[in-house]
């Protein structure tokens, strides 16, 4: 077939997920079919909630962003009446994408082709030689407004939106996830967090599925990341998976993580997974913690520390890193990386941003081998011999509790499991689009 005559698989028709995904392999073609990638942008990323900014990016009426939700052009507005809203970057005349900026402030937006205007709340409020469209356009007018995501909420200031108009509540679509973010929010003396230090952008070669799923691999750490943990290994807790009491956790709904809390609690020392920062320097910080907090909330939260958590299906908290991916083709993934700055605490914040670069940055220690792995798996997926990918390890071993399916080996591939029990769920459900 050429590429003239490809068409993707669409929402509603028929698609066999137990050709592709079983409960401990998936296939080749899940990573490399456009037709497979469509109905991912269909179904995952069009009807159900998708992560798309933060709401410190967006703090100030006027203030916006540009995004993409699968494959839709979005803009994330605050208007004037302080309400935010995710309206789809495209004028209704002829298609132009409106806002080329990534981010801005401004009260209107003025299309470059033709000059339709558009407020930021999204209503169309002018048109250049309007008599020209005849006696019948007032009529249509409020019928010319961008359109919008109909639904958007928020989660301790991180928010989502749907494209479509009916579904589960976010609420819902976070479920065990929502103890990712407390846990992050507990880090700070004012509940919040801040996102607007900035956003490294990684260009991956490699399937978005890819890019999410290796973020909560507990097995690749060693082997992948030799060299850092080489260097960090004097000021961390062993990663060897049978020296440390750590889990890997389905925590359902796609969401998954790996958690370092018991043995941070075993061991009750503050900012382990801080590179063991000594409380002095620190102070500005450790007084407004307590007095936010109070001295044993304080100690709990700097020993227990950030999540290492993917909320499903593009957002990563990523301990004291945020990341999200937008999928461009099967094959590619930009993924946006930043610090959770803490408000009012430049001293932690400049040692915070100071890290990330040392591991996300353009000659950072994980993200460059990460990213190589990706695009290294994506080559060889060339070959299609053989066909199945195995996600078969530490199968035996998962048991249920009240937090989800968990495995006390870190190395085991529950995180995988979970993930694409729940990408079989959405990508068989039918009359979706």
């Amino acid at each position: 077939m050429t590429t003239a005559e490809t068409t993707h698989t669409t929402a509603s028709d028929a698609f066999d997920v137990t050709a592709v995904v079983q409960e401990n392999r998936v296939h080749g073609s899940v990573y490399t079919s456009p037709e497979i990638f469509g109905r991912e942008m269909d179904t995952i990323f069009r009807t159900g909630w998708v992560y798309v900014a933060h709401e410190s990016e967006v703090s100030e009426k006027g203030d916006y962003l540009t995004r993409r939700i699968g494959s839709n052009p979005v803009v994330i507005a605050r208007g004037k009446d302080d309400r935010v809203r995710v309206l789809l970057n495209r004028c209704t005349h002829r298609a132009n994408r409106l806002c080329n900026a990534e981010k801005g402030n401004a009260s209107s937006f003025r299309c470059p082709y033709h000059g339709w205007t558009f407020s930021n709340d999204g209503s169309l409020t002018a048109v250049p030689m309007r008599t020209g469209y005849g006696e019948d356009f007032q009529r249509v007018r409020s019928d010319l407004g961008l359109a919008r995501a109909p639904r958007v909420d928020s989660y301790g200031g991180f928010v989502f939106a749907s494209l479509a108009e009916d579904g589960i509540t976010l609420a819902e679509h976070l479920g065990r996830a929502t103890t990712a973010i407390d846990r992050l929010l507990a880090l700070s003396p004012t509940g919040t967090i801040d996102l607007r230090s900035g956003w490294m952008k990684h260009h991956h070669r490699a399937n978005w599925k890819m890019v999410v799923e290796n973020n909560v691999d507990g097995y690749h750490a060693l082997f992948t990341h030799a060299s850092v943990y080489d260097a960090v290994r004097p000021a961390k807790v062993s990663h060897v998976p049978s020296k440390v009491d750590v889990v890997v956790r389905d925590l359902g709904g796609g969401h998954s993580e790996i958690d370092y809390s018991a043995e941070y609690r075993k061991l009750d020392e503050e900012f382990i997974w801080y590179g063991r920062s000594p409380r002095e320097k620190l102070p500005e910080y450790i007084a407004a913690m307590e007095e936010a907090h109070g001295a044993e909330r304080t100690h709990d939260a700097l020993v227990v520390g950030p999540p290492h958590t993917l909320i499903w299906p593009n957002l990563f908290l990523a301990e004291m890193s945020v990341m999200f991916v937008e999928p461009v083709a099967p094959d590619e993934t930009i993924a946006y990386t930043g610090i959770a700055a803490m408000p009012g605490q430049d001293r932690l914040n400049e040692r915070t941003l100071r890290r990330a670069e040392g591991a996300m940055g353009p000659a950072g220690f994980l993200i460059a081998d990460d990213g190589e792995i990706g695009m290294r798996n994506q080559a060889g997926l060339a070959a299609e011999d053989p066909e199945w990918l195995v996600l078969a390890r530490g199968e035996e071993s998962d048991i249920e509790d009240e937090t989800g399916t968990v495995n006390t080996d870190k190395s085991a591939e529950t995180p995988q499991r979970g993930f694409y029990r729940q990408w079989a769920a959405v990508m068989g459900q039918e009359d979706q689009a």
